[in-house]
């Protein structure tokens, strides 16, 4: 579960909401930290299979990339 520190400092990212955060949950992010370095498509892909359709359209990915530069910046 993604602690309520955690959630606010996500929800800064640009495009991110609490439905993303809440599909990040489902597929095991629970940190800003564990998002340094990952890739946006593998993130949105296994967030597709999770929600068992695709789900996550070219704006989701971007929405993730912008968490993860975020992740980049906050977590060094």
């Amino acid at each position: 579960m993604i602690s309520q520190d955690e959630r606010k400092s996500m929800l800064r990212a640009h495009s991110i909401g609490p439905t993303m955060i809440r599909y990040l949950e489902e597929i095991g992010i629970g940190r800003l930290a564990d998002l340094r370095g990952a890739d946006a498509a593998e993130i949105a892909l296994r967030i597709d299979i999770a929600l068992g359709r695709k789900h996550i359209n070219s704006l989701g990915v971007a929405a993730l990339r912008n968490l993860i530069e975020l992740a980049k910046r906050e977590t060094g």
